[in-house]
């Protein structure tokens, strides 16, 4: 793979994205509607070509692979518009970014998914196997994502197919219109950063972390396999980390916060969902995963503190 185009390129995980296309010594075409993500001033370099674009209306660019990244994470309301038009936000760029790249004659697309496929459930471990079972709008639209894609895949023999990733910390990331809420642990550090203090509501529960630059390294594994065998591989790191483990190690990074305990968990709320990536690991040969760590949350804190004090 020499070029490759990622659609909603300023985004949190589009723009960690971009960088380890470019770390695999690619060309990398980055598409969205502006790029006022802090990332591109670390990126800029002879080997990144900014669009700004919609999805709908890309240019020509010649290409040998696509990864679409661009998606309303937002619900209706926070936008303030009917379900019906927040699905549309999403499932009309997925339709045009699979025509684009069809009159392109592109090899290889990825389209991004989301474990909100599934509703929150208290199953260990999570197969690609597993009926999706969506509860949201958000939800919905990757549902359909994820079986529009196998039908081109099986049906009509195009290259193609979805990656699912789960919870994901990492840096560069910041609010947009499309993605209002921030991560859990963007959450507490932004909290440590205005008011000084972490608060956490429930500290026992655990999650599943995947740390962004790992999940654009493994969708650069599957855009240079020579083949895959499925239309669908889940991307994650497999480590549970509680909230508390998460604030304790925030606050080793700054210098006077504080970390207060809201409450204690009922015992059920100790259990989370995992996402399986045997496939991943069988096909690809990709099991690289980078452990939660203060390195990592370091990194993190180091481009949400630029983003806050730049506000």
């Amino acid at each position: 793979m020499k070029r490759v185009i990622i659609t909603g390129a300023n985004g949190f995980l589009g723009c960690n994205i971009v960088a380890a296309c470019l770390a695999a010594g690619m060309d990398a075409v980055a598409v969205d509607l502006n790029f006022d993500n802090p990332a591109y001033a670390q990126l800029a370099g002879e080997k990144l070509r900014l669009v700004e674009s919609d999805c709908v209306n890309m240019p020509p660019v010649a290409a040998d692979a696509l990864i679409h990244a661009a998606f309303v994470t937002a619900t209706p309301e926070e936008r303030g518009e009917s379900p019906e038009r927040n699905l549309r936000a999403n499932i009309e760029p997925i339709l045009s970014v699979m025509e684009y790249t069809r009159r392109q004659r592109i090899r290889r697309a990825i389209y991004v998914s989301s474990a909100a496929v599934h509703r929150r459930s208290l199953d260990s471990v999570l197969g690609e196997s597993l009926a999706p079972s969506p509860l949201g709008v958000y939800g919905v639209a990757k549902t359909l994502m994820e079986q529009t894609v196998e039908t081109m895949r099986i049906v009509h023999q195009r290259d193609c197919l979805c990656a699912r990733p789960g919870g994901i910390y990492g840096p560069f990331e910041f609010r947009r219109s499309t993605r209002p809420k921030l991560s859990a642990v963007a959450q507490m550090m932004r909290s440590a950063l205005v008011s000084g203090e972490i608060v956490v509501q429930r500290p026992e529960e655990r999650n599943e972390w995947t740390y962004a630059p790992d999940i654009g390294r493994a969708l650069v594994a599957l855009l240079k396999a020579d083949s895959l065998n499925f239309a669908l591989y889940q991307v994650a790191s497999g480590e549970q980390v509680s909230n508390l483990q998460i604030a304790n190690m925030i606050q080793t990074l700054m210098d006077g916060v504080k970390v207060r305990v809201a409450g204690r968990d009922a015992g059920s709320r100790n259990r989370s969902r995992l996402l399986d990536t045997t496939r991943l690991a069988q096909d690809v040969g990709f099991s690289d995963w980078t452990k939660m760590s203060r390195a990592t949350l370091k990194r993190t804190y180091a481009s949400i503190a630029k983003v806050i004090c730049n506000a």
